[in-house]
Formats: structure tokens, sequence, C-alpha cells
């Protein structure tokens, strides 16, 4: 009963000396263009981003709680996981940028599904030029040079209908070797061209506001599922700045914009609070490897629209195609410890991964504090245990791939744990007052299971 009393006495003190945060938010649909250079048409989405409250409002991606500051398909493990940046040649004389990143997100995410970095597959952007018209502009179809759609170009690539080419895929460029040219006929691709199209799962495009927690929707996505294509405004100084930047390190900084005309491929992201907008986007573009680095630029957030604009990205099944020398990546990693705990305190966790060729494996692990680290390597089936001491309040993703001896990964693994808030309410000045009173502070903590 004393106990009890003490324990009404306790909460009735904390209430009162707790204020609850009111939070609200309101999203509204971002209307925009796309193709590519000089030329735009409008975005047919799959996913119209409006205000959340609206019954319609689909949100088809989920965040991913503490997502790590730096993440890079580009560089994961020492491995690239995207493929070389190519030439749609001058805009001027072909805007073809919509197919190079419908092509360019299918390749990385055909690495990253098949867990190996070196299956760079290389897909042909004439076949969607040549032989999709209704994903081109303008109407009359047929022009793909004058630009297109991105997620038109994924949709009908899949489809048997008389919008696409009678059969689900993208075609691999031995078949049909880029020319920069639209009037190419279709029946210019091989003679056993059906034979090397390689299918494609599903495709989705939604639309991003730009916000803070649209943002963290976007990084989760190029973490859990591979690189995105999203849109930019294509400006002079921006070509400028690409043409002369080439270290990894450099950002093109923030440009507002207010309209969008190209199409690039994010393949991970960096914060930095130097950097005014906090960070930078690291994307691949199709201007050839001497533009940026190896064909690549860092964006600086909010730059040129890249985030409040359409966001497109594909889903592929490995056991759908056939690759030379596929590999046997190592199992989803298991993992087990503490789901809740106390800020400051120290825990362990357990990784495990089997490696169908009994080769060694490493993990990658994402604490969900913005914090990573890898492991060294162990043998296959054997316990890693690793220490990780969160120090702040909240919940966490803990997310893990495994990588063998062959640089083949495995699929994500996740643990999702919780700090209390009690921890926060233990360092109120009210309760470090208590702690001058040992018996009262004790209970306490027994109330509160500290």
């Amino acid at each position: 009963m004393k106990r009890k009393i003490v324990g009404i006495l306790v909460m009735t003190l904390l209430i009162a000396t707790t204020v609850l945060p009111l939070v609200s938010s309101a999203d509204e649909y971002v209307n925009d263009e796309c193709g590519c250079g000089s030329y735009s048409i409008s975005s047919k989405a799959h996913f119209k981003k409006s205000n959340p409250q609206d019954p319609n409002y689909i949100s088809p991606m989920s965040t991913i709680t503490g997502l790590p500051d730096y993440f890079n398909w580009k560089d994961l493990g020492g491995q690239d996981w995207t493929t070389s940046a190519k030439d749609q040649a001058d805009p001027q004389w072909c805007a073809s940028c919509w197919t190079f990143a419908t092509n360019g997100i299918l390749e990385s995410v055909i690495n990253i599904k098949e867990g190996s970095a070196v299956i760079d597959p290389d897909l042909s952007e004439q076949y969607v030029l040549s032989c999709l018209p209704n994903a081109t502009y303008p109407n009359p179809p047929g022009t793909g040079c004058n630009g297109g759609d991105t997620i038109l170009a994924l949709q009908y690539m899949m489809e048997t209908t008389e919008n696409g080419n009678g059969y689900n895929g993208a075609l691999l460029e031995t078949c049909f070797p880029y020319q920069a040219d639209d009037d190419i006929p279709c029946d210019d691709k091989c003679p056993d061209w059906v034979d090397k199209l390689v299918p494609i799962q599903d495709c989705f495009e939604w639309w991003s506001n730009g916000n803070p927690e649209d943002i963290k929707l976007i990084k989760s996505q190029i973490l859990e599922k591979g690189p995105v294509l999203v849109g930019i405004l294509y400006t002079t100084d921006y070509i400028n700045w690409a043409q002369t930047h080439h270290d990894p390190d450099d950002y093109f900084p923030y440009q507002a914009a207010t309209s969008a005309n190209h199409a690039v491929i994010i393949v991970g992201w960096k914060n930095d609070p130097s950097i005014n907008k906090g960070g930078y986007w690291i994307c691949k573009e199709s201007f050839g490897t001497e533009w940026g680095y190896d064909g690549f630029v860092n964006i600086e957030y909010e730059s040129i629209k890249i985030d409040s604009n359409w966001v497109d990205w594909v889903e592929y099944d490995p056991n759908s195609y056939e690759w030379p020398n596929e590999p046997n990546p190592p199992g989803v990693p298991m993992m087990s410890g503490n789901t809740s705990g106390n800020v400051g305190n120290e825990y362990e966790y357990t990784f495990n991964s089997d490696d169908p060729d009994s080769k060694d494996v490493k993990y990658f692990i994402s604490w969900g504090d913005g914090n990573t680290e890898w492991t060294d390597y162990s043998a296959s089936g054997e316990d890693v245990n690793v220490k990780h001491i969160w120090n702040e309040e909240g919940t966490f993703t803990i997310m893990a791939l495994a990588m063998n001896t062959d640089n083949s990964i495995s699929l994500w693994g996740t643990l999702e744990i919780t700090m209390p808030r009690n921890r926060a309410i233990m360092n109120t000045p009210f309760l470090q007052f208590l702690q001058q009173y040992p018996i009262l502070y004790q209970l306490l903590q027994r109330f509160l299971r500290l």
C-alpha cells in the first residue's frame, strides 16, 4: 500500500513537471515537369502526393529511423554497386537523359539484388527510343530525342500491350547499341532480342515536397532498395560547374529553382553541418566519365529542385534472369540482443549469416543513430558480437548486411530497438533534486523500471 501511494505521488509530480509537445504537419502536392536538356513534359505519376489527411493520399515508402550520416552505393565495402556513367550526347542533339536514368537505376538494382557488384549489366537506351514511342515526347509519339517520361519508360518496358513492345523487360545494350537517334527503327535490334530481355518486377513514381520528412523517405528508399532517379533543373551554372569540378568532395551549391528539365540518379548522400543545407546528394549523370568525377556529381540538398520533384524507382526479381557467373550471396543476417534499454549504456548484439559456399563473411552495420561500421571477416555461420552505445532516446532500426570474401552481399536484416524516454525524465531538475534522497530515488527507479 505504501509503495502504491509513493508511486501515485511520484507520478503526480512527474505530470506536473512534464510538457507534452503538440505536433502538426501538412504536405501539399507538388506539380512539376520532367524531360531532358532544353525540353520538358508533364509526368504521369503512379503516386501524386497530397495532404496526408486526404483520403486519396498514398505514401509508397516508409522512413527508416536513424539513417546514417553517409551512405553511398558507389562505395560500399570498397565495391561500386552502380554502373559506369554513360554518355547520352549533347542534349541539344538528343535529350535522352530520361532513358539513361531509367536504365541506370535498374542496372544498379540488379547488382544489389543479385548481390554482386561485378555483374554490371549494360541496358539499351536505344531500345527505349526506338521501340517504346508512347513513352516519348511529343504527340504524335516517336521523337524521344526531344525528351520523354521516365515512369512511362519503365512502365512500357514492362507492358505487353500496344503501349509496350509485347514483352516485359529492358534489352541488353549488345542487342541494340545506342546511336543518339530516335529515327532508328525498332527492327534494327538483334534477331534474338526476346532472349536478351531482363524482366522488370515493378516500378513506381512519387512526388516529394523537399521537406525534411520527404528527404528522409528518399534516403530510406535508397538505403533499403537502391538508387532512385529524380528531376533537376539543368542550368548553365550547373553545366559549367560539373565540367570543371572533378574532386569527389566538391558539391554544387544551393541554387533555387521552380521547375525541372533533366533526370539524374541519386546513389547516396552525405550529411555535413558545415554546408548551408546540411549536406549533399551523390548523383550519377549521363554525360560520360569526364563529367564531375567519373561521371558522378554531388549536389547540395534542395539545390536545383533535386529533392522537391518526382522520384522514380524500380524493383527487380533476382530469380527472373540468369547472369553469367552469377554469385551465391550470403544469407540475410540474423540479429539478436536487447530490444530496449537506457541511453548511455553499452549493449551487445549478435550477428550471424550463413554463406551458401561457406565463405567467410563480414557485416556492415547501421546502428540507427547515424553511425555505421564494418566488422572483420569471420567464418560462415559464426556468431559475431558487437557492442554499441546510444546517446539519445528514441526508437532505432539496426540494419545489417553480410558480405563474403567474393564481395557478394546479402539483403538487409533489421532489428528495431527503443531507448525509453524515461531516461530523459531522470535528468530533469526535479529528479536530480530527488537523488539527494536515496530511498525515494530508488523507489522511483523501480517504478519506472530504470
